[in-house]
């Protein structure tokens, strides 16, 4: 199909092959108008004693949806009618599952690093529903933490041939007061091939690097005192 965007021709709006790339900075900086990160009083107590030595993608872990697809790595999307899947450089993939099926009764049961994911279409937006994302994972380098219970619903529009935004509202009411959302600028690039780039053993971070608490945000979350 072909789509008119700000006046200009889109052609194949729902073509989301290749491989595409966000940037690295924290969601503090993507939050759309009028969102807050509003943290619970565990949510906070957490938020001022994270441990970014910690990080698990410092001992080789995977990143986890949010933080997997907005770092220094690119990613690639390979496209079916039935399935999608997101392929990372650091050797993590997600599935979009795309013939109508819901989540499994017992995925809060048996999380998964990249969580489990249904995706459809409304118009030519691919829009994605996750939950059961290990409580491991980091939202962002800034040390944004949530809970087992983390849902997101994340939009994919294409703007342009080679570029998207892909918003995503955060919802997870142990870290959280309200839901939130960001949204990102992600670009197609022209590479030929996903370079990987997850870390071997030899190469762990954490044990060379001394404990750094405290999560760092330019407009830091707000929260409720106990």
């Amino acid at each position: 199909g072909v789509k008119c965007v700000s006046g200009a021709t889109l052609v194949a709006p729902r073509d989301f092959s290749g491989i595409w790339q966000a940037s690295s900075s924290n969601l503090d900086l993507h939050l759309l108008p009028g969102e807050e990160i509003a943290l619970t009083p565990h949510g906070a107590e957490r938020y001022r004693t994270v441990d970014h030595a910690q990080f698990p993608g410092n001992t080789c872990l995977p990143y986890g949806p949010n933080r997997g697809m907005s770092a220094r790595y690119p990613y690639m999307i390979v496209q079916t009618a039935q399935v999608i899947a997101v392929l990372t450089e650091h050797i993590d993939y997600r599935i979009f599952y795309m013939d109508g099926r819901d989540h499994p009764d017992d995925i809060l049961d048996y999380p998964e690093w990249m969580g489990h994911s249904i995706g459809r279409w409304e118009g030519d937006t691919l829009v994605v529903d996750t939950i059961g994302i290990r409580p491991e994972t980091w939202l962002d380098r800034g040390g944004l933490q949530h809970s087992a219970q983390m849902h997101l619903i994340e939009r994919f529009e294409k703007t342009g041939a080679a570029t998207m935004a892909w918003t995503v509202t955060v919802e997870d009411p142990v870290f959280f007061t309200k839901p939130w959302t960001y949204q990102r600028d992600v670009e197609r690039l022209d590479f030929p091939r996903l370079l990987p780039a997850r870390c071997a053993d030899g190469e762990v971070d954490a044990v060379h690097m001394l404990p750094v608490p405290g999560a760092t945000h330019e407009t830091p979350p707000t929260f409720l005192e106990e």
